[in-house]
């Protein structure tokens, strides 16, 4: 017990520590190995916990299952050192599902938050051609004046972009051109500093000022004031950083200036996008159907309202990260079958001491309640133990690994309802899956204590 509660401290200070080292070559290799540490000391901290069950479970079993919870809490206590690796294992699969899972859901509560914010436009125009630039991924001269002239239209904000080197490894990174005083007018970003980004942007209007993404100011540490170079076609320009604004759209870092210092500098160029600001009492829908009527189908446009684009965005966000928790769950199920195993081979260890129990009386329900509270409270330690270390493996993910490897704030949320919902599914789990150890305990006769 004492080797176990050394291993664990020591693995976990060194989880801390290694947490607090820079990224090696822009990747969180110190913050990964101090997830592996606090993986290990969780696994460290099974031994301990099952000896806590020991000392202090037998109460509460014999409370809410009467002579079966006793048995199951004796049955548990002998195999202490059986049990540790079996459940270690599945206290290390939950720990990594709840750590997923709160950073998952802190990170789509942060962009449902940042796409309510920055996407205040009614419709969205861009190019059915996904090509990244040339005149195909451009919206034409016509197509603009069409949808300028609508009479619900309010007022239209151009979006250019151009792939840029930078830095000393010639980075792409992506350098945006809109325009200011439309979004001065109707809002359209979330400002990391200055507090008043407003203020800001107004001051960076036909200036020689960029606004840089969170993820660019942190991967060239550009603040603001700073200055940065950009490439242009005539030769290096530097720009003042007047503001820095949150972005979850790529992790390659944008820079966006003001459309009149953009034509100074690289000339004029189509958008690639608009967005479309209606009067107030237009409705939005209407709206899109009768431009995708006047312009045809012929300009390949993609016109989308607010609220699709919205459930778009999370669409795709919920998609991307499906194929994890199918990961995460088939890690459980190995792990819920490795405790399963376990349970099995104790049961037919027992075959014996179980023959006594049908002698002096026990019946076929009573052997099979008994295995089947061992198997749900072995689920319970583990997601008891899996929960916390999976909540301390979440602030790493967030803080560390996320934030070194994209440049991302994640506001960190407790999932409540993950939690019960999870405690409970395990419980479920692990109960069906003792019914098998459970009937093979049951064909045990009086018999066999002969």
């Amino acid at each position: 017990l004492s080797r176990s509660a050394v291993t664990a401290a020591v693995l976990f200070a060194l989880g801390g520590w290694f947490s607090t080292r820079d990224a090696v070559g822009g990747l969180p290799v110190y913050g990964l190995i101090g997830s592996l540490a606090v993986i290990g000391g969780g696994a460290a901290l099974t031994p301990m916990l099952l000896s806590l069950f020991r000392r202090t479970g037998r109460g509460g079993l014999a409370h809410w299952f009467r002579i079966e919870g006793l048995l199951a809490h004796a049955n548990l206590s002998a195999a202490v050192p059986r049990l540790s690796v079996s459940v270690a294992a599945l206290v290390v699969s939950l720990a990594m599902l709840t750590a997923v899972a709160i950073m998952v859901g802190s990170f789509r509560d942060t962009v449902s938050y940042w796409v309510g914010q920055t996407l205040q436009a009614d419709l969205f125009v861009s190019t059915a051609d996904r090509a990244p630039v040339g005149p195909a991924a451009t919206i034409s001269e016509e197509a603009e004046q069409l949808i300028v002239a609508h009479p619900a239209v309010a007022a239209v904000d151009q979006f250019r972009t151009v792939d840029l080197p930078y830095g000393q490894d010639n980075d792409l990174i992506i350098l945006g051109a809109g325009d200011f005083p439309v979004l001065l007018a109707h809002g359209g970003l979330l400002f990391k500093s200055p507090s008043d980004g407003r203020a800001a942007v107004a001051r960076a209007a036909g200036a020689e000022m960029v606004l840089v993404s969170e993820t660019f100011s942190l991967k060239y540490g550009a603040g603001v004031g700073d200055r940065i170079t950009l490439d242009t076609p005539l030769g290096p320009r530097a720009f003042q950083v007047a503001a820095v604004y949150y972005d979850y759209s790529s992790d390659r870092g944008l820079v966006v200036m003001d459309r009149a210092t953009f034509e100074r500098h690289y000339g004029a160029q189509r958008p690639v996008g608009l967005t479309v600001y209606l009067e107030e009492t237009a409705d939005p829908e209407v709206v899109r159907e009768e431009l995708t009527a006047v312009l045809g189908t012929s300009r390949r446009l993609f016109i989308r309202t607010n609220a699709t684009l919205r459930t778009e965005v999370l669409r795709i966000f919920d998609a991307t990260f499906a194929i994890t928790y199918a990961l995460e769950a088939i890690a459980i199920f190995v792990a819920i079958m490795g405790v399963v195993t376990t349970l099995l081979a104790l049961v037919l260890e027992r075959r014996r001491e179980l023959a006594v129990l049908r002698l002096v009386g026990a019946g076929r329900r009573q052997i099979r309640r008994m295995v089947v509270i061992e198997a749900v409270v072995l689920g319970a330690l583990s997601q008891g133990l899996g929960l916390v270390i999976g909540v301390v493996l979440s602030l790493i993910l967030i803080y560390v690994i996320n934030v070194q490897s994209f440049g991302w704030t994640i506001q960190f949320q407790l999932p409540f309802g993950f939690f019960l919902r999870s405690t409970l599914l395990i419980a479920l789990a692990t109960a069906l899956a003792g019914l098998y150890p459970a009937r093979v305990a049951t064909r045990v006769t009086a018999e066999g204590a002969r």
